[in-house]
């Protein structure tokens, strides 16, 4: 399986959090590369098995990153997002987006500043285990 995380940053964090969920997926054998997700070619995501985007707030540019993507149709995908205090809607907002661009959006997860990079690891276990059965009723 190969997984693509796109990520959108404002100050640094969501892409501390994405590269720490790349490196935990590479540790359990799994094809992981992080991009930025406006910066992302199309190529790069149609070679990816299933995406994890994670945005902020979520920002225009996640948005407008989604919305520039090519078709995720069937594609497993899990969202994760960053916050110093409450994620509001943000979650359910980022998998409306992706849901329009074809993606079957099973997982989320917020990340907040303060030691939540411990939860990776479950993370990790919880997206692998939905990726997992998305692809055995595929």
């Amino acid at each position: 399986m190969r997984v693509l995380i796109l990520y959108e940053t404002r100050r640094g964090f969501t892409l501390t959090v994405a590269r720490a969920i790349r490196d935990e997926l590479q540790r359990r054998g799994i094809l992981a590369t992080t991009a930025p997700l406006r910066g992302v070619d199309d190529g790069t995501v149609a070679a990816a098995d299933a995406p994890i985007v994670a945005g902020v707030g979520p920002a225009l540019g996640v948005q407008e990153g989604i919305a520039r993507l090519p078709s995720l149709e069937g594609k497993p995908a899990a969202v994760f997002c960053t916050c110093d205090v409450a994620p509001r809607n943000t979650l359910d907002v980022l998998a409306v987006w992706l849901r329009r661009r074809g993606a079957e959006v099973s997982v989320g997860e917020t990340f907040k500043r303060r030691k939540s990079l411990r939860q990776v690891p479950r993370f990790v276990d919880v997206v692998l285990e939905a990726f997992a059965r998305a692809q055995a009723n595929a």
